[in-house]
């Protein structure tokens, strides 16, 4: 029983540390003269979002450091950017000018 116990506390401990860890990447894909890219794919490594009729995304449980992200627009060439997540949430916005 005190096996078990303090396995599971030791569990939650550690999923504790690692989700205080996690943050987020957010922000907007605009065309050069301002208007939002609808439905662009945002992707980071395994995850993708696409932006919303506002031009805005959202990535969660990132750790923090740098990383490519990859912005393909509706009917556009997919193009990748160097971006450095934060420990705290990030904003980085896209101008799709290619």
């Amino acid at each position: 029983m005190k096996f078990a116990l303090s396995f599971t506390l030791v569990l939650v401990l550690v999923m504790a540390a690692l989700a205080q860890n996690a943050t987020e990447l957010s922000g907007y894909v605009r065309y050069g003269n301002n208007a939002p890219v609808s439905g662009a794919i945002v992707t980071i490594g395994n995850f993708n979002v696409a932006t919303n009729e506002r031009g805005y995304y959202r990535v969660g449980a990132l750790r923090p450091g740098p990383k490519v992200v990859s912005i393909s627009p509706p009917n556009k060439e997919t193009r990748a950017f160097r971006v450095t997540v934060a420990n705290a949430p990030t904003q980085h916005d896209f101008v799709v000018d290619w």
